[in-house]
């Protein structure tokens, strides 16, 4: 979640205008609850599924949370994490 929204009640299905790409009211997007799913699925998925680890010499610290202006989020520096199959 961007740092905007923590320690904020918006409520993404509801009447708050803060997130205006979704639409509000009558014209709200239709899809908004199935994606909603589909991303918390594939997200949990992907944590369930893979050990993550930082690549070597890489520290926490190291994590650049920084994004780029403009409409859409993206981020400054490139997050690299490296997924590994978990042995049993």
């Amino acid at each position: 979640m961007p740092e905007r929204f923590l320690g904020t009640s918006i409520d993404f299905k509801g009447q708050d205008y803060q997130l205006i790409p979704f639409g509000g009211g009558r014209r709200i997007c239709p899809g908004l609850n199935l994606g909603a799913a589909v991303v918390e699925l594939t997200l949990a998925n992907l944590l369930y599924s893979f050990d993550w680890e930082m690549p070597a010499g890489m520290i926490k610290e190291d994590i650049d949370i920084d994004v780029k202006p403009g409409i859409t989020m993206h981020k400054k520096n490139a997050l690299c994490l490296l997924a590994r199959i978990p042995s049993h």
